[in-house]
């Protein structure tokens, strides 16, 4: 498994990570703002492939803005945890925050994802950990095989997403957060800002950030 950091020149995208094995999978789609640039790199990285699939941490305008433009140049079926999903098929600007983002999200088919699913990408296998705290719907992915984690908005390389918007929840994070520290994590590969190669130093960063730690 090959893990290509997608840049889109817009500093406040979310991360965006197409995974390439036996099987080609996006996480997170950005705003959308140069979903051009986006698509480009993604095609320059396939170099002819399909892209499989996208699946998005959680419901947050910077992370799904782009979702329908590459849900129709791709035809990859797009998946969410099942918190998330209705938020993101039915376009909610309330626990979207695109009215924050000033874009005008369309409906889409999501799939909704549940604890435990395994995404098969054959050579790997990435698990569904639900970790609502920044939504209601968070999820990471944790690698089987290498031990890496795609964490979304739950934890950053030095700190946590924000617990104030809509679903949000303090002792909903710090409980995620406290799940994700029985894990044996290397690479952190979060939402925005930096990834690590000290997956659980992150969540213990995070946990003492928040008062979490026993």
């Amino acid at each position: 498994m090959t893990v290509h950091r997608i840049v889109t020149g817009d500093v406040s995208d979310s991360n965006i990570f197409l995974i390439t094995g036996e099987k080609t999978l996006l996480v997170d789609t950005g705003k959308g703002f140069r979903v051009d640039t986006t698509i480009s790199e993604i095609k320059k990285i396939l170099d002819g492939r399909s892209l499989d699939m996208i699946v998005l941490t959680h419901c947050h305008t910077d992370h799904i803005g782009g979702l329908k433009p590459l849900m129709d140049e791709f035809d990859a079926e797009a998946m969410a945890g099942i918190g998330d999903a209705p938020y993101i098929a039915n376009a909610d600007p309330k626990y979207t925050l695109s009215w924050m983002f000033g874009i005008d999200l369309k409906s889409v088919d999501v799939t909704e994802l549940v604890e435990g699913d395994i995404i098969d990408l054959k050579e790997h296998r990435l698990r569904v950990i639900n970790t609502p705290g920044h939504t209601i719907g968070g999820i990471c992915l944790y690698d089987e095989v290498t031990k890496a984690m795609f964490s979304g908005d739950t934890v950053f390389a030095m700190g946590v997403g924000r617990t104030d918007f809509e679903s949000g929840s303090h002792q909903d994070i710090v409980n995620s957060l406290r799940k994700l520290n029985e894990l044996d994590i290397g690479m952190l590969y979060p939402g925005h800002m930096n990834c690590t190669d000290n997956g659980n130093r992150a969540v213990e960063y995070g946990l003492m950030m928040m008062g979490g730690l026993r």
